[in-house]
């Protein structure tokens, strides 16, 4: 019997539903062989899956799709989101050289400090985080207990993408619960990757897409 069965036992059972997440799933994470039994798992990014996890007193992990039949989806993932937002995270900042400012939600005991991002304007103004500007934020979730932004709206741009992709990347390799080194674009709910691979050199670059590279530009006292 799966865990989510027991909603319909009525026991003193607790109620399984308030023990699943929203959940941030690297795509690398899933075999090949695997992916047929996950094929709810919603793409949201460049190596990223968009999932919800059942987190047990013996460990976390991502439901299937037999799984996620046993109870109606939108329940189910109502109920994931609510509790990803209750999930304790810290909030904090740090200054980079230049004057930037990066925002960082963390925790070093949650699973789930990244998965904020799949409530992230909510999940921000909970912790207390800064105002989400209209162009959105550049951010990072290296690994599944760090999420860390930069809201596109000062002059510092440039330096804040800098110091997102080297955090991004050594905090992806040193893991763990790895999820991603690209740095991304978050605006209105859409996550984009602006990182491209060289795959000769084995090397990242910012590559930003025309409509962000025009409002960095903009914010970085740059003519158009």
């Amino acid at each position: 019997m799966s865990d989510l069965s027991a909603r319909t036992d009525h026991s003193s059972a607790p109620d399984p539903l308030g023990s699943v997440y929203l959940r941030l799933v690297a795509e690398e994470s899933i075999p090949q062989e695997a992916r047929g039994q996950f094929s709810y798992l919603q793409p949201l990014a460049t190596d990223l899956l968009k999932g919800i996890a059942l987190d047990t007193p013996d460990n976390v992990r991502v439901l299937d799709d037999r799984d996620v039949a046993l109870v109606e989806w939108g329940t189910l993932a109502a109920a994931a989101r609510r509790n990803l937002l209750s999930a304790p995270v810290n909030y904090d900042t740090a200054e980079l050289p230049g004057g930037a400012i990066l925002h960082i939600l963390g925790h070093p005991e949650s699973v789930f400090a990244a998965s904020k991002v799949l409530a992230f304007e909510e999940a921000v103004r909970a912790a207390g985080g800064p105002q989400i500007p209209d162009e959105g934020v550049l951010l990072v979730v290296p690994n599944r207990h760090n999420l860390v932004f930069y809201p596109l709206a000062d002059q510092h741009v440039a330096e804040a993408a800098n110091g997102l992709a080297q955090f991004g990347q050594g905090a992806y390799e040193d893991g763990p619960g790895r999820l991603s080194p690209r740095v991304f674009w978050w605006r209105a709910g859409v996550l984009t990757s602006i990182t491209r691979f060289d795959q000769e050199s084995r090397t990242m670059r910012i590559s930003p897409p025309e409509e962000l590279m025009t409002t960095m530009r903009r914010l970085a006292g740059m003519a158009d």
